[in-house]
C-alpha cells in the first residue's frame, strides 16, 4: 500500500515537471532593432509596431510597453540627464494631467544614466523609464491595469535590462 502511494506521488510530480518544462521551452526570445536602440523580448509579448516607436502588447494581460527614442540637440550631448530631467518630466506630466506620481528612482540601469517614475490613474499604473546615452534619449512607457502591473513588471524589467542605445558613434 505504501509503495502504491509513493508511486502515485512520483508519477504526479513527474507529470507536473514535464508540463512545466514544456511550457518554459515554449517561450522564445525575439529581438527588436532600429537605428536608435535594440531590445530583446520574449514570446509573451506581441509586436504592434509603429514607425516612430516600439509597441509591445502583453498577450494575456493586454498591458502595453512603448519605447521611443529622441535625438537631443548637440548642446545636450555632454549634459547630465539629472540636469534636464525636470523639463522632460514636466512635459510628460502636462500631457497626462490625470496621473498622480507615486514613486521615483534614479540610476536604475548600470549602463546608462536613467530615471524611473511610477504614476497611477484609477485602475491604471504607468511606469516611465528615461535613459540617456550621449545624444540619445530613450523613454519606455509600461502601462497596465493595477491588477496585472506587478505580475508583468518582472518581464518588463528583464526586457529593459537588454536595452542597448546606439549613439551613432562606434568605438572599436
Amino acid at each position: 500500500m505504501k509503495k502504491n502511494k509513493y508511486l502515485i506521488i512520483v508519477i504526479i510530480v513527474s507529470i507536473i515537471l514535464t508540463l512545466g518544462l514544456s511550457y518554459a521551452f515554449r517561450i522564445t526570445l525575439k529581438e527588436y532593432r532600429n537605428d536608435n536602440f535594440r531590445v530583446q523580448y520574449d514570446s509573451t509579448w506581441k509586436l504592434d509596431n509603429d514607425v516612430n516607436e516600439l509597441k509591445l502588447i502583453h498577450k494575456k494581460t493586454k498591458s502595453v510597453l512603448r519605447i521611443q527614442s529622441k535625438e537631443l540637440d548637440t548642446e545636450y550631448m555632454d549634459v547630465s540627464l539629472k540636469d534636464i530631467i525636470i523639463d522632460i518630466v514636466d512635459s510628460i506630466e502636462k500631457q497626462n494631467v490625470d496621473y498622480k506620481l507615486i514613486n521615483r528612482k534614479s540610476n536604475l540601469n548600470n549602463d546608462y544614466e536613467s530615471f524611473s517614475y511610477l504614476y497611477e490613474n484609477g485602475m491604471m499604473q504607468v511606469l516611465v523609464n528615461i535613459y540617456k546615452n550621449n545624444n540619445k534619449l530613450v523613454i519606455a512607457y509600461y502601462e497596465a491595469n493595477s491588477e496585472y502591473y506587478d505580475i508583468v513588471l518582472d518581464s518588463v524589467e528583464t526586457l529593459l535590462n537588454t536595452l542597448e542605445i546606439y549613439t551613432g558613434t562606434k568605438v572599436n
